[in-house]
């Protein structure tokens, strides 16, 4: 990879409360720079790419236990954020996605990671001010400028649904 980051490959978490919703925001996992770069946890990116969800969380694991430094462990716990909502377990995305933003509060990802958590909870404003957090570190970002979009939208059928439903 050489020091340069690889295009992330993007993923849609779908909303799921036993309707279905449109999509909500969107997560993303990179490999870590190359002065960082710990093997697991690149190959948990490679795999998490690939779309090998579980063996990426597991790799990403082994590659935390190892204690990396503090900016090759922020990017692996965004990637484990991104692979648990990638399996819509999203309680155990959120604690990744936390220490993620306080290990690295810089990082422009784990808060649009964390935002595709939260809006899949229909937490929806604290998903945008997530998204917001972001686009302040990375304001020409098109990954969050669409989870903004879909964010958006997404807080838009909730709410219609919410307000045209009948009551029980």
């Amino acid at each position: 990879m050489g020091g340069r980051l690889r295009t992330p490959l993007l993923l849609l978490v779908l909303f799921s409360c036993g309707a279905s919703f449109p999509a909500a925001a969107r997560v993303i996992w990179r490999a870590p720079p190359a002065e960082t770069a710990l093997p697991l946890i690149s190959l948990g990116a490679q795999a998490l790419e690939a779309g090998k969800v579980k063996e990426g969380i597991e790799l990403t694991q082994q590659g935390l236990a190892r204690r990396p430094g503090a900016r090759a462990t922020a990017i692996g716990l965004a990637n484990l954020c991104a692979g648990f909502a990638m399996l819509k377990r999203w309680d155990e995305a959120l604690t990744p996605c936390n220490r993620a933003i306080s290990l690295d509060p810089l990082q422009w990802r784990p808060y649009n990671n964390r935002a595709a958590v939260f809006s899949a909870r229909a937490q929806y404003d604290l998903a945008l001010a997530d998204v917001e957090r972001g686009l302040a570190l990375a304001p020409d970002s098109p990954e969050l400028q669409r989870s903004l979009q879909a964010i958006r939208e997404s807080k838009r059928v909730h709410g219609e649904r919410l307000r045209t439903a009948l009551p029980a």
